[in-house]
């Protein structure tokens, strides 16, 4: 796999990340206008258009997964349980892929998963992203683990049922990611991926750590909602929990944390996320081409992304 540093000047910022191949502008919208970091590759021939969300929420409802596709490639899960305070006294469900040939402690990278999905599915035939790590590995790049956690639908932040799942990932996930033999994992310096639900979680964990804790965040298609009139109850319990949990505002907090941004031009996030991303100072890696909130253009930008999340945490 070619390394993103090869593509651009060795006197970047490393605070500055760049975006890989598939990173282009859509929809007209121009890098300077936004403040975005952009390549000069061409945009997709297909002209998709943003969609219009006035009146109404931004939908980040996937189809309930009942069972996760199957793990078909790439290296073997290790799997568990343990009885989260934090989610209520329920048994939480975890997954940690290690890449096969590496023997040692490694750093992680923690996924965060997406609304009516599980710790399972990233790792699943739809998105595979163990696999594309192994590859990441096997093209002799330094290596490190994937781990993720159930919160269901929590949306990583406190709720009135009393369930706080970015607490429990910080409070509990962690801890026992960096206390597990079998794991052999070092929590000291992490990095944070997500889509949708968990796109919107990954940020919020990020700007609540800082750096150095976090070494890069790459996300896809995170769920965010600039308008406080009009988000979806399964995210926040009213005003007063979306002003307390909005990543509006929260921008300054990525000023030396490194960060991918991956979003399909006719994704429902689109708008909201450029507008987010507007008040990222220094601006992050943002890649979009055509695309939608779907599985397809996020398995299409995982190689980017970890190939941004190893090289960061390889630092």
């Amino acid at each position: 796999m070619t390394s993103l540093r090869s593509r651009f000047s060795d006197a970047a910022d490393r605070d500055l990340p760049r975006v890989g191949r598939r990173a282009v502008l859509a929809a007209g919208v121009g890098a300077a206008a936004l403040g975005l970091a952009a390549c000069s590759d061409k945009a997709p021939s297909a002209s998709v258009q943003p969609r219009n969300l006035e009146g109404r929420a931004a939908d980040d409802e996937l189809p309930v997964e009942t069972s996760p596709p199957p793990v078909t490639s790439g290296p073997p899960l290790i799997t568990g349980s343990f009885k989260s305070a934090r989610m209520g006294g329920r048994d939480t469900r975890w997954a940690v892929a290690r890449p096969n040939g590496v023997t040692g402690k490694l750093p992680v990278v923690v996924v965060l998963h997406a609304l009516n999905t599980n710790e399972k599915t990233i790792f699943g035939s739809k998105l595979e992203m163990q696999t594309v790590m192994q590859q990441y590995v096997d093209n002799g790049n330094t290596p490190f683990a994937l781990a993720a956690a159930d919160v269901g639908r929590n949306y990583y932040h406190r709720r009135a049922d009393g369930t706080d799942g970015g607490a429990m990932i910080l409070d509990e996930f962690l801890p026992m990611l960096a206390n597990n033999p079998q794991l052999n994992l070092s929590t000291d310096r992490i990095g944070l991926f997500g889509w949708s639900m968990g796109g919107y979680g990954a940020l919020r964990l990020a700007s609540m750590l800082g750096a150095p804790r976090v070494a890069a965040v790459a996300v896809s298609s995170p769920a965010m909602w600039a308008d406080p009139r009009n988000f979806p109850p399964r995210a926040f319990d009213g005003l007063a929990d979306y002003q307390a949990n909005s990543l509006f505002g929260a921008q300054p907090s990525f000023a030396k944390i490194p960060l991918l941004i991956n979003i399909g031009s006719s994704d429902q996030f689109y708008t909201y996320t450029r507008q987010w991303a507007a008040g990222l100072h220094p601006p992050a890696a943002f890649g979009t081409a055509a695309g939608g909130h779907t599985n397809r253009y996020w398995r299409s930008v995982l190689p980017e992304q970890i190939e941004f999340l190893g090289r960061n945490l390889a630092d």
